[in-house]
């Protein structure tokens, strides 16, 4: 949930308490701003790093999207062939068999 709380004064019991009843929720607690020049300051900063991670969210997506593209696709030497999730999932799949097998023989056979 969330609450806000703005009292004038930046002296008194009454902050105290305030402070004392947020810290014990463990909220996250903000200066507001003492002048429009500040909130402006404060504002565009905030727009900015917003921006930068707006930015690096889009680029993991793509970097995503490709490598997803790159795992199903087949690759390039055998384009009619498989992709390499299924190339790995059969190696798997094969490596498992051989264990298995091996795992039934006994010591001294």
């Amino acid at each position: 949930s969330v609450f806000v709380v703005y009292f004038q004064g930046a002296v008194g019991s009454m902050k105290d308490r305030i402070i004392k009843v947020c810290t014990a929720f463990g909220v996250n607690m903000y200066q507001w701003p003492a002048s429009p020049e500040e909130a402006r300051n404060r504002d565009a900063a905030l727009r900015q790093h917003l921006r930068e991670k707006e930015r690096a969210l889009k680029a993991y997506h793509d970097l995503m999207r490709t490598e997803a593209s790159d795992l199903t696709s087949p690759s390039s030497v055998n384009p009619i062939g498989n992709s390499k999730i299924e190339d790995w999932r059969l190696f798997c799949v094969k490596e498992k068999s051989i264990y298995t097998v091996l795992n039934m023989c006994e010591e001294g056979m």
